[in-house]
């Protein structure tokens, strides 16, 4: 709820995402597997073409026929990408990553907002990262005992 006192999102564009409960985010994961093996999928592609691009040795003709169909091919995947932005961020979330296809969606930690974090082939949210975070940083949201460091933990009613 915004200062007025209506659900309506301030002009901030960061209030313009939703903050959505751990539940609410774990419910669209099946759809996010979806859409982030494609991203996969996709950047995999557009890194071949660049890859292409840049390797030498075709001759003149046949290289300027190949060259103008790979850079027609980069700019289908480049508008399939944003469709895919868009997919995301009508599910409630931005992909921050394309590279790694992290999804993020903003919620609350501790009473704190902060991003919930996602990639492909993960069965649950198990990152976060702060609001004034960088976009893919990715904090885990359970801490494993192991990973403590309990001697140098100060006590200083002991």
């Amino acid at each position: 709820m915004n200062p007025g006192g209506s659900d309506t999102p301030m002009s901030d564009p960061q209030t313009t995402i939703p903050i959505l409960e751990l539940p609410e985010v774990t419910a669209r994961i099946p759809l996010l597997e979806k859409i982030g093996g494609d991203i996969l999928k996709l950047i995999q592609r557009r890194d071949e073409i660049l890859g292409q691009t840049s390797s030498p040795g075709r001759g003149a003709g046949e290289k300027s026929t190949t060259l103008v169909q790979l850079k027609e091919e980069l700019r289908n995947l480049s508008a399939k990408l944003e469709d895919y932005r868009e997919e995301v961020k009508e599910l409630g979330g931005i992909l921050a990553t394309p590279d790694a296809a992290t999804m993020e969606f903003l919620g609350e930690i501790e009473g704190c907002l902060a991003w919930f974090s996602w990639q492909p082939g993960e069965n649950s949210i198990q990152h976060w990262r702060p609001v004034d975070g960088d976009p893919g940083e990715r904090i885990p949201l359970l801490v494993r005992e192991d990973d403590l460091d309990t001697d140098e933990l100060i006590y200083p009613l002991d």
